[in-house]
């Protein structure tokens, strides 16, 4: 009687030859116990990365999964990994690929030959892009199911797939808070292709609904996305996501969120992806832009008052630097000081004068964690005349010295 793992060997043979993919099995110990690769050839970049099939992957061989993980590796190919569970013994992992969804152009191969440096490599990296077997993802989720099927003798529906990239933290609760990996669909930012896919992701920051971007459908693949640049795949990713950054920030903008909190948004957004030299680190500054102003939306939603207290809001954010009074706010809304004090605290539960205040400190905070501005020009920015009044209120609000603050909350190098 042949043992389970003779029995495992078996199954992996019969699936790389019934959808002619490679199929390894990998033990509890990373151990490589099987390997068949239908004839394909070995991604070259793994090698001139001096790195193997697991650290793209991103795959560590003791973690279990209990249903079919479709995973992108760095090098943006697709593999099936299934664990092997019999009772309660964990066996090991099948990993069945590499894949494509779509076939990559030829500028978009010179681009990751750019960015991984491998020019010695083109001829060689060229061949391996363009013989990978292309396979939709219904198609991939379908074989992911037969196999987990053949092995583990479950049968699993099509939504409990899930679709992961391996750039992305691969821990149990990331995986479910990012259940079908937001940023691996956008980070090449298809919106020009799919105009009904902007329109879906727009609506869900336009209407703050940060749920949805949990369950997000997989639908677009980067291997469709128009190339952005010829000479690099990294410059052509960021610049995906740069007209992401830009359409979303006008969506939030359209959903309530302040012009001035928008447009701040999307300057460090964008700043903060110049400085960024690696693809993961991208894809996870995707993922980071959509919760941020998605995030943003609900809470103003969350808070939203009538017309009339919204425009007082709005402009004290507006000018909170200039020595805003009573009457100013007033003016501007066309009311008298008395009823629109009468008003504010009614719809907002503090007076006129609090919530100036509440502003400034919050202001004042970001100044000391982001900046190196001295506390006493801090001060006279945010026009109090007195540093030790300044104090005293930053105390009442936030519990602790503006000196105190800073001195635990600062984020940039003296």
């Amino acid at each position: 009687m042949k043992n389970s793992i003779d029995q495992i060997k078996e199954k992996c043979t019969i699936i790389a030859e019934a959808f002619e993919m490679p199929v390894l099995f990998i033990n509890t110990n990373g151990e490589v116990t099987y390997e068949n690769y239908s004839g394909q050839i070995l991604n070259p970049l793994y090698e001139n990365q001096k790195e193997k099939l697991f650290n793209p992957l991103n795959f560590k061989p003791e973690v279990q999964f209990n249903t079919p993980v479709i995973r992108k590796s760095a090098f943006s190919e697709k593999f099936i990994l299934l664990s092997i569970v019999k009772k309660t013994t964990f066996y090991g992992t099948v990993i069945i690929g590499p894949s494509l969804s779509y076939p990559f152009s030829e500028d978009r191969i010179s681009g990751i030959i750019n960015d991984f440096r491998a020019f010695f490599y083109r001829g060689s990296v060229l061949q391996y892009y363009q013989s990978l077997p292309i396979i939709k993802p219904d198609k991939l989720v379908n074989i992911s199911i037969i196999a987990f099927k053949l092995f583990n003798n479950i049968l699993v529906s099509s939504s409990s797939v899930s679709f992961e990239d391996s750039s992305l933290p691969q821990d149990s609760k990331s995986i479910q808070s990012v259940n079908l990996t937001v940023s691996h669909n956008l980070q090449a930012n298809n919106f020009h292709h799919d105009r009904l896919f902007e329109k879906n992701i727009l609506s869900i920051i336009r209407e703050g609904r940060v749920e949805d971007l949990k369950e997000f459908p997989y639908t677009k693949e980067e291997e469709e996305a128009s190339v952005l640049s010829k000479s690099s795949y990294l410059r052509s990713n960021k610049n995906h996501i740069i007209t992401m950054i830009t359409l979303v920030s006008r969506a939030s903008i359209d959903g309530g969120l302040h012009e001035e909190v928008a447009f701040s948004l999307h300057d460090s957004f964008i700043q903060q992806l110049e400085e960024l030299n690696r693809l993961d680190d991208i894809r996870m500054l995707a993922r980071d832009v959509l919760y941020t102003f998605a995030r943003k939306v609900k809470q103003v939603k969350n808070d939203r008052h009538s017309r009339t207290i919204t425009i007082c809001k709005d402009y004290i954010f507006k000018y909170i630097y200039e020595d805003l009074t009573h009457e100013q706010i007033a003016k501007r809304v066309e009311l008298s000081p008395k009823y629109l004090s009468v008003l504010f605290k009614k719809e907002v539960g503090i007076t006129i004068s609090e919530y100036i205040q509440q502003i400034k400190i919050e202001e004042a905070k970001k100044l000391l964690a982001y900046s190196n501005t001295p506390i006493s020009d801090i001060c006279s920015l945010l026009n109090y005349t007195d540093q030790s009044y300044f104090t005293k209120v930053f105390k009442k609000f936030i519990g602790v010295t503006p000196k105190f603050y800073r001195e635990n909350h600062h984020l940039i190098d003296k």
